[in-house]
């Protein structure tokens, strides 16, 4: 595992209003921000910041560059049926497997971490779990409705025309 930094260290309050400060390029400098900690109490050089900043401008790059793609896919390819959802829930589901596996193999994880982390991991499993069952629910409704609405068109002794898909849609998503 890689060694923590000492902004990983700062309590919750500080930290936050550090990253801000890096990610909104308004702090004057990594000089101007170590000043800043000292008078908070904090001794952290202008490295660690500056390692600290490059860290959350790549994360806040991979944050953006995703949300493009997002962007992109849902433009290029509409879905009405929420399985771009689905997909990703099934792939968070997927990493968080993967992470729990490796961190129950770590052999160089303190014990308390490892139980700490393991709750975390615990806890997101269950976040996805509920967001995947919230999905198919949206489904099942969505496929009631296309149901009921298909009855509805079938003893009227409509077919698939522009009407009966106008009708479906309003029976779907509303007017």
């Amino acid at each position: 595992m890689a060694r923590h930094s000492k902004t990983d260290h700062l309590p919750a309050d500080v930290k936050a209003r550090l990253e801000r400060l890096l990610i909104d390029r308004d702090h004057g400098g990594y000089e101007a921000l170590s000043d800043w900690l000292k008078e908070q109490g904090f001794d952290i050089g202008k490295s660690s910041l500056h390692r600290t900043d490059v860290r959350l401008q790549r994360v806040m790059s991979n944050i953006k560059a995703s949300s493009e793609a997002a962007r992109m896919i849902v433009s290029a390819s509409p879905d009405d049926a929420d399985e771009h959802s689905a997909a990703v829930i099934r792939m968070v589901q997927s990493k968080l497997f993967d992470a729990l596996v490796s961190l129950q193999d770590a052999d160089d994880v303190d014990p308390a971490q490892k139980i700490k982390l393991l709750s975390g991991a615990a806890r997101a499993i269950s976040d996805a779990s509920r967001a995947s069952i919230g999905q198919k629910r949206w489904q099942d409704e969505v496929a009631l409705k296309l149901a009921a609405a298909e009855s509805v068109a079938n003893k009227a002794g409509k077919t698939l025309d522009a009407d009966t898909l106008k009708a479906v849609r309003e029976a779907l998503y509303g007017s």
